[in-house]
């Protein structure tokens, strides 16, 4: 039985914070643990979840994103009715490119009046979790809620900058919201996910249109805490929000304790992706690999520990690969040495070189690079 929600998912959010590694994708495009792209996750706790028509919303670099999600039925959303959809940043000729998910919203607002689901599931792609939406829909609509937002509670040592913090009543409803705020451990922050049902986002957007408002959560969500019934739904499980190239980097990393993979791919169902033909990785007889997640089509020769290497990567002879991450097709010729590094597809890494970041700091390399 479908859910009864459409999905509709930002695929561009943070392509300008993170402009240097999204200069030639977009944000849902950007590969991650080795052989997923960020889109996979969100479209497949929809699929997940039984959520039968799904919008992705496109504003700009989104080839890889239509090569990757073609017709969808990796995620069984290849469908006569329904299914998957990608909107173009025209939505509508008159309007121009869109500004803001209020502008992108109304442009497809004609699949969202079509749609006979009662209710609408929005997210951007640049938060990783693993999550059933009936859950918090159940929630939504025991509450009575107007709108109902994912929540996350900071753990310990946790601390992340330019977040929205809400302030969270026992009965679960929002009774504060700051923005761009430091958040810290106990704080409750946003996901860039919420649910609303499908009349009242439209009217919402319609009177947000006629004032011309630009910002959903400033003007839609905190302005209007005393007309709406906002709800709050945490979400106890792993996750982890990119915003910057250090978050993408740290995101990564944490793929590697096997506590984490285990709540990402096994706790609601697994992650659908693209499947890419290839053959396994192969290792040569002084190779040395520990702790690390290595795809289909590397060839190891060298050393590699504490790293993650996409498809198609080779480590020659004597060369070191640590505590980094390196995208398709990215060649470390012999005695280099590569540790917090973070390099793009089709980089190129001469014989001796040697690169050294820090945790705090990994050194990116550009796509195509030769160094």
């Amino acid at each position: 039985m479908n859910l009864n929600a459409i999905g509709i998912i930002f695929s561009n959010m943070h392509d300008e914070e993170m402009h240097e590694i999204t200069n030639s994708r977009t944000m849902g495009a950007l590969p991650f643990a080795g052989k997923y792209r960020l889109v996979d996750f969100m479209l497949s706790n929809m699929r997940n979840s039984s959520v039968a028509s799904v919008g992705i919303v496109a504003k700009s670099n989104y080839q890889s994103l239509l090569e990757h999600l073609g017709s969808g039925k990796e995620w069984d959303l290849a469908r006569k009715r329904e299914g998957l959809f990608l909107f173009p940043p025209y939505g509508r000729s008159s309007a121009g490119i869109y500004r803001n998910k209020i502008e992108a919203l109304n442009g497809i607002m004609t699949y969202i009046n079509k749609s006979r689901y009662d209710y609408v599931i929005i997210t951007d792609c640049d938060t990783i979790c693993s999550m059933d939406w009936e859950e918090p829909l159940s929630f939504h609509i025991t509450q009575g809620a107007d709108i109902t937002v994912i929540s996350y509670k900071l753990k310990e040592g946790e601390e992340r900058q330019q977040e929205t913090v809400y302030s969270i009543s026992t009965e679960g409803l929002v009774t504060e919201i700051k923005i761009s705020q430091t958040a810290e451990e106990g704080n409750f922050i946003g996901t860039n996910m919420w649910i609303t049902g499908k009349q009242f986002l439209v009217s919402v957007i319609q009177e947000a249109m006629a004032y011309s408002l630009t910002d959903i959560e400033r003007d839609i969500f905190q302005k209007n805490i005393g007309r709406y019934k906002l709800a709050a739904w945490e979400y106890e499980g792993f996750l982890r929000k990119i915003n910057s190239i250090n978050d993408y980097f740290k995101a990564n990393m944490d793929i590697l304790e096997p506590k984490a993979r285990e709540m990402l791919f096994y706790n609601y169902g697994p992650v659908y992706t693209k499947v890419m033909d290839d053959i396994p990785a192969r290792y040569g007889s002084n190779a040395k690999v520990s702790h690390s997640l290595i795809a289909d089509g590397c060839l190891i020769e060298g050393q590699v520990e504490n790293s993650i290497l996409f498809s198609a990567v080779t480590v020659e002879k004597g060369a070191v690969v640590k505590d980094s991450i390196l995208m398709k097709g990215t060649f470390v010729g012999e005695n280099a040495l590569l540790q917090y590094v973070l390099s793009d597809k089709s980089a190129v890494f001469c014989n001796g070189r040697i690169l050294v970041g820090c945790e705090q700091q990994p050194i990116y390399v550009d796509k195509g690079s030769k160094l």
